[in-house]
């Protein structure tokens, strides 16, 4: 790889225009030479164009793609793509201002290295007045170190990978709602391929701040394990039982900073379990995965 490779930043949006043009915006002011990058738009069939948040000078390109789910789209912004270099992040992350720099650099550092999965800090809209979803998501969500240690994956709010890699791996499977980035990640490693963690690669993360806005990420979560993995007739009724470990990780987890912030946070835990439990038999009945 050169010492400054071109690089292709891919970010998928649908509905969410207006958190889009923050995240262009930071993309637009990154420190790598302005040269050598580009970022394509891919809208995954928003109701309302995101043209207009994209229809500015320079090095965003907009494209569309009519079938449903992110990694669709992904797939979409690669075929048009032409970096050595491909970074994925979200419509609704803001990259910090080094961000394509140091992913680029960590990636440069490990020649065979499969992915660099970047640290996802996620914030609340006023950390003084969190609400119990936002504490929850703060203390659970995209934890970058240990989906690449533990889980074998990164997730593609903040990813960095090789174009060579994805010529021997393969794309994203488009037909996933969510959980395409730990499949392929299990791909990558199945090939030998290094995994890695960048603390310094920083994109930053809006928490869900209510109950329908995490109702709805725990089902399309739901939906894309089961397309993954199944769910077999032990998991269907493990999911039923009280969970123990899970709500008393989060209640000794240093970010929240009292007894009431801890209480709200396990209480929004036991919500999601069970939310998982009954999307997970609704599933099993023969439901379709939801977006």
């Amino acid at each position: 790889m050169t010492a400054h490779p071109f690089v292709s930043v891919i970010v998928p949006v649908y509905n969410d225009s207006e958190r889009l043009q923050l995240c262009l915006r930071a993309l637009e002011g990154q420190t790598y030479p302005q040269h050598l990058y580009e970022i394509v738009v891919v809208d995954n069939g928003s109701d309302e164009s995101p043209a207009p948040s994209v229809a500015r000078p320079g090095r965003v390109r907009l494209c569309s793609e009519t079938r449903p789910g992110s990694y669709a789209a992904r797939n979409r912004g690669l075929s048009l793509a032409r970096g050595e270099v491909i970074a994925f992040t979200d419509a609704d992350c803001i990259p910090a201002r080094d961000w394509i720099e140091r992913g680029v650099a960590r990636l440069s550092r490990s020649p065979a290295c499969g992915l660099i999965a970047g640290r996802v800090e996620v914030f609340a809209e006023d950390r003084g007045s969190a609400t119990a979803v936002e504490l929850y998501e703060m203390v659970t969500y995209l934890q970058q170190k240990k989906h690449v240690e533990v889980d074998g994956f990164g997730a593609t709010a903040n990813l960095f990978t090789l174009r060579s890699v994805f010529e021997r791996v393969g794309t994203f499977n488009g037909g996933m709602m969510s959980g395409g980035d730990v499949e392929w990640g299990h791909r990558v490693s199945a090939l030998g391929y290094e995994m890695l963690y960048a603390d310094d690669a920083l994109v930053a993360h809006p928490a869900r701040r209510t109950f329908g806005h995490l109702y709805r990420k725990v089902v399309r979560i739901a939906g894309g394990s089961h397309s993954l993995n199944g769910i077999s007739s032990w998991s269907l009724l493990a999911s039923f039982l009280p969970p123990v470990r899970y709500p008393l990780a989060i209640w000794r987890d240093p970010k929240l900073k009292s007894p009431r912030e801890r209480g709200e946070a396990v209480g929004v835990a036991l919500f999601v379990c069970y939310v998982q439990a009954w999307e997970k038999l609704r599933l099993a009945l023969g439901g379709k995965a939801r977006r």
